[in-house]
């Protein structure tokens, strides 16, 4: 059986042509943690609104340019945000994001299954690059045990 892999590590890109004409996406994120200290929902359809409206930290939520042929992990780090991280390959499912609005392509994925992808909106930011000129994503949302990030998602 032959498997081809995509080519994962450090400075490697893929279908970078594509993009090297367009402006740096948007992304505003907001912290996971932040969401169930304020006693806040993930499947909340305002939750960026509501998150607007607290008092938090430019760590747990805030807006910055990301890099279109960069992932989205990599391009938090430039923007000196600590989002979790372990693998960095699309192995583990530390770095996990629950994309509330926008596209993001993800290289690879040996975490998540296809019910979390598509059905819940995780995606892994360690292999996932910004495919929409603006993005809502929610960090820090491994799943927990029982297979859920807090508030029903």
């Amino acid at each position: 059986m032959d498997i081809q892999l995509p080519a994962v590590g450090p400075g490697v890109t893929q279908d970078a042509d594509e993009t090297d004409d367009l402006p740096p996406a948007e992304l505003e994120y907001l912290n996971y943690r932040a969401v169930v200290k304020n006693g806040l929902s993930v499947d909340d359809d305002d939750l960026f609104e509501k998150a607007s409206e607290l008092d938090l930290s430019d760590r747990d939520h805030g807006t910055v340019e990301i890099d279109r042929n960069e992932t989205l992990l990599r391009s938090a780090e430039a923007n000196d945000l600590k989002w979790g991280s372990q693998c960095r390959s699309g192995t583990c499912n530390v770095c996990t994001a629950v994309l509330k609005s926008g596209e993001a392509e993800m290289d690879m994925n040996l975490a998540l299954s296809d019910e979390e992808v598509e059905e819940r909106g995780l995606r892994l930011t360690c292999v996932s690059k910004p495919k929409s000129d603006t993005l809502q994503m929610v960090f820090n949302a491994a799943p927990e045990a029982d297979g859920n990030p807090g508030g029903g998602h």
